[in-house]
């Protein structure tokens, strides 16, 4: 069992939620919440992740090195929930997973990794640090593959970086490639309290926050055009990691999700395997990789 310090930094969750751009599934079902956050109540579910776990299995398998030959171990490493960048109160940050994956890399009693996704998305500056750190498996020539439930936009934009996709069973889900703005404006409510806010830009800062000050007065249009930008490096990261998928499947690239079987026949995921059937995959890709 290997064991990840965490940081939590709340406030940077705060500034997520109330501007942040988002690559997430059904993100109706996270207002409610997300709202109740922002008033500062106080959440039940809410739990403070003082470390952050992950295991390892046996796997039958030998990797030579030198003269000897040592028997390896998969590393199995959880990412449920929502991804924001960093650790909060709610979430295990991307920056805590991209740590636990780097040590498990670098472990040399580690032979291959499996990521355990049940996840509908996060936000979109998390994806950088889960990219470069698969990336960095990879380039030790260690496998590294998702094992995954629900795995939506942002979760599979990095499970999309892995050697391989499998589905645990025929009810996962996969897909939502497209991302979301998301805005809280409480001017409505500041008034209503008595608070009056004027803020002054500089005769030379005319573009300053205008995408943020257009969208308070209902014109999108720069917003939608930043997103489309990072929504257009998600399709080439998909479509690197996942040279085979079929791009003119339709919803493919246009946020729909789909079940395993329709996902396998586009190039979604590589096929349905339960948790131990991926380690033992993963131990088999490293024994070849050998």
């Amino acid at each position: 069992m290997f064991r990840i310090p965490t940081t939590e930094n709340t406030l940077h969750l705060l500034s997520d939620v109330r501007r942040g751009q988002w690559f997430v599934h059904d993100y109706e079902s996270l207002l409610p919440v997300a709202l109740s956050f922002l008033r500062g109540e106080k959440i039940p579910e809410a739990a403070i992740r003082p470390v952050f776990e992950f295991s390892t299995s046996e796997a039958q398998f030998s990797a030579a090195i030198g003269s000897e030959a040592k028997t390896k171990q998969v590393a199995v490493i959880p990412i449920i929930g929502t991804i924001t960048k960093y650790d909060s109160c709610f979430t295990t940050g991307a920056i805590t997973y991209a740590r636990a994956i780097l040590t498990a890399a670098n472990h040399s009693e580690v032979g291959a990794i499996v990521l355990d996704i049940d996840s509908a998305g996060g936000a979109g500056n998390a994806i950088s640090v889960l990219k470069e750190a698969i990336h960095h498996v990879q380039s030790l020539g260690k496998p590294i593959i998702a094992h995954v439930d629900c795995c939506a936009s942002l979760a599979y934009w990095a499970a999309s970086q892995c050697d391989a996709i499998f589905c645990d069973n025929l009810l996962s889900t996969v897909g939502s490639i497209g991302g979301l703005y998301q805005i809280v404006d409480d001017t409505g409510k500041m008034e209503k309290e008595g608070y009056t806010v004027i803020t002054v830009y500089a005769d030379e800062s005319t573009d300053k926050n205008l995408d943020y000050r257009m969208a308070l007065e209902g014109d999108n249009t720069l917003l939608k055009k930043n997103l489309s930008y990072n929504v257009a490096q998600f399709h080439q990261d998909v479509k690197a990691g996942r040279p085979d998928i079929k791009e003119d499947a339709a919803g493919v690239f246009t946020g729909a999700m789909f079940h395993p079987a329709e996902a396998q026949a586009i190039g979604l995921i590589n096929g349905v395997m339960t948790l131990t059937e991926c380690i033992e995959n993963a131990a088999i890709r490293a024994q070849y990789n050998h």
